[in-house]
């Protein structure tokens, strides 16, 4: 599959890509967009947007800037702008953003927490 026929959301380029099959265990950092349809197990760190595809399995702590879920992810989860659990989405741990979006067909299991975020 080639990286620039991969999309985000709206549309976005996907600049990472972890496919089906590839496991990962440590610290991920990114710019841009990084999708995971893969198995991560450890800390995801990034400004920008995380994307877990049907098939991606994340067991971390994540920290970026906007993350979209239609897989499975255990862990605490921190979207400085926004969480999207999608339909068909599995999701254990503790949800922590501003803005929320959990549609129906989604599962969530855990603590939340919506409190805005403060402007400096």
């Amino acid at each position: 599959m080639v990286l620039k026929q991969l999309r985000g959301l709206a549309g976005d380029e996907i600049n990472g890509f972890m496919d089906q099959g590839t496991e990962f265990l440590g610290e991920l950092r990114f710019r841009d967009t990084f999708r995971v349809d893969g198995h991560v197990k450890g800390r995801i760190v990034s400004d920008n947007t995380l994307i877990v595809g049907e098939t991606g399995h994340v067991e971390a702590d994540i920290d970026c800037g906007v993350v979209s879920i239609r897989g499975t992810v255990t862990g605490h989860i921190h979207g400085r702008q926004r969480i999207e659990l999608m339909a068909g989405s599995k999701v254990h741990g503790t949800l922590s953003s501003p803005r929320l979006l959990i549609e129906e067909g989604a599962l969530f299991q855990g603590d939340c927490d919506t409190t805005p975020a403060t402007t400096k």
